[in-house]
């Protein structure tokens, strides 16, 4: 008998998952409120960068939030509020600022992204086309220093096979390595093996693949109640209609958060706003770059742009673009690069990226239902890991076993009734 999984939400997390379920042999529905890949999967840098794929709340956090309390252009910035939700969230995601939770959130994404590029290699061979550049990631910084943290985050990684640097770059070696690094660069270093693409074509590539398995996509479609009874979902109440359901997968990034109240759930989770824009230097980037102080990251995209991103805005969820936020990733960036155009940007944008309180994604089956799993949480590595996500996902649906790499992200960790 064919399984039947519901998939909400057309990003990359939802789309990767509803793929490998359809792999697998289930019949697949996807419900996407706008269109796919309209959300934080559309403006984000486009790194498939397994190395990067940390937990935010680390040691130093804490008063780095408080400084930034008073400055909206600061490279992280909460917004305090007096809901309830989010103070109890910011509580949780202070106690993880230290060195041992780090730690232990780094090796469980390490073991789930470990195998991000053989996945994606593979879904490329099976012939879908995500346009992948796999050019590494240089790292540099206006001072030496600032690039001691990343160096240690890859010292732990390299138990898992990831890439360490050959060698600390300075000087004119390091701007022959990549010309458009401004003077006040004084060091750096590549990343190898670790890729980018445009974030859009992810989703789009995984969308064109379900059509070809005849997996139903509902664009447009806006959930607006969950039916559930004795511990199982059995419809959804949508703008296009009501549909019965077997199986339920959350995957709606940090729109997922209301619509786990519909099932009387909450999620220590709040939804992190990103910004980006693109300019057009007159020379690109041979590859992406991030510059440490500022903690603003560029990518070179194909058609002539190179997209500038940044920031982890805490102000609730909602999609209001402040322009302070936008200034303040050019202030950023500009004294990075040595052509920085003029002051016209285009695209701009921002989008809510779901972040757990312990910085972690959530992912697996819902406390106290039977049919019904979240897969969100991913933060800024929603790209990277969105393959591991939905071959894992779909393993448990599938098999109703847990596999061992999700074992760190169980959802009751981070849920209440």
């Amino acid at each position: 008998m064919t399984k039947e999984v519901t998939v909400v939400g057309g990003g990359a997390i939802g789309l990767a998952t509803a793929y490998y379920l359809a792999q697998a042999g289930a019949a697949v529905r996807v419900i996407e409120a706008r269109q796919v890949g309209s959300g934080a999967s559309w403006g984000n840098s486009g790194w498939i960068a397994p190395s990067f794929a940390a937990p935010i709340p680390a040691k130093g956090l804490v008063s780095y939030t408080l400084r930034s309390l008073s400055d909206p252009a600061s490279p992280i910035y909460f917004a305090l509020r007096a809901d309830p939700d989010f103070i109890r969230w910011a509580w949780r995601f202070w106690r993880h600022c230290n060195d041992g939770a780090f730690q232990r959130g780094m090796h469980a994404t390490a073991k789930l992204g470990e195998k991000t590029h053989q996945l994606y290699a593979g879904l490329t061979a099976r012939g879908i086309d995500f346009g992948i550049r796999r050019e590494g990631i240089l790292m540099v910084a206006l001072r030496a220093g600032a690039l001691e943290a990343d160096l240690d985050r890859l010292r732990i990684l390299s138990a898992y096979g990831y890439p360490l640097p050959e060698a600390i770059l300075t000087g004119a070696e390091l701007h022959e390595a990549e010309p458009v690094l401004s003077d006040e660069v004084t060091a750096g270093f590549v990343i190898e093996g670790e890729a980018h693409v445009d974030p859009a074509r992810i989703s789009r590539g995984f969308a064109d693949a379900l059509g070809q398995v005849d997996a139903e996509l509902f664009e447009g479609t806006e959930v607006a109640g969950i039916e559930h009874r004795n511990g199982r979902a059995t419809a959804l109440r949508t703008s296009s209609g009501r549909f019965t359901v077997e199986n339920v997968v959350l995957a709606a990034g940090a729109w997922t958060e209301p619509l786990a109240r519909m099932l009387d759930v909450r999620l220590l989770m709040q939804a992190g706003k990103g910004y980006s824009f693109s300019i057009r230097p007159r020379t690109q980037p041979l590859r992406p770059i991030h510059f440490g102080e500022s903690k603003v990251v560029v990518t070179p995209l194909s058609d002539g742009k190179t997209r500038v991103s940044g920031t982890m805005e805490l102000s609730g969820l909602n999609l209001r673009l402040d322009e302070r936020r936008i200034r303040a990733i050019k202030t950023g960036a500009s004294k990075y690069l040595a052509d920085w155009p003029d002051d016209t940007v285009e695209d701009e944008w921002v989008g809510m990226r779901p972040l757990a309180a312990d910085g972690l994604p959530i992912l697996g089956r819902v406390p106290g239902f039977e049919n019904v799993y979240l897969a969100t949480g991913h933060s800024m590595s929603g790209i990277t890991l969105a393959p591991a996500t939905g071959l894992f996902m779909s393993d448990l649906i599938m098999t109703g076993r847990t596999p061992p790499p999700l074992t760190p992200f169980a959802p009751a960790r981070i849920t209440r009734r």
